[in-house]
């Protein structure tokens, strides 16, 4: 909840669990990275190598954490983020910021490391 606003409840159909795999575009494979929210999910397409980190990491300006401020739990989001170097991809795609096509699970291993 930010500056008094906030959303109203919605029912949740069906939870999502760390490694599900979602019947879209040929499969997305849940990846539990709580932080920016408690239910927060990257997603990775396996048949095309790609990542979506969701907001577990930005890429504006360079990889970086999202704003502290818009986190429910920064320090849990510096936590999970980890699983993400050790998934398989070849592409990263962010909600914020371009993706990343050239040695992007390298270059995000080699940001978690700085951590």
């Amino acid at each position: 909840r930010l500056g008094g606003g906030g959303f109203p409840a919605v029912d949740v159909a069906a939870p999502l669990a760390d490694g599900d795999v979602l019947p879209v575009g040929g499969g997305l494979r849940v990846v539990h990275t709580p932080g920016h929210s408690p239910g927060h999910v990257s997603l990775l397409h396996e048949p095309t190598r790609v990542l979506i980190t969701g907001d577990a990491l930005f890429n504006v300006v360079g990889i970086r954490w999202p704003i502290k401020l818009l986190c429910t739990d920064f320090r849990m989001t510096q936590e999970t983020a980890h699983v993400l170097a050790e998934l398989e991809y070849d592409v990263a795609a962010f909600t914020h910021g371009p993706e990343l096509t050239d040695d992007a699970r390298e270059r995000i291993r080699a940001f978690l490391r700085r951590r």
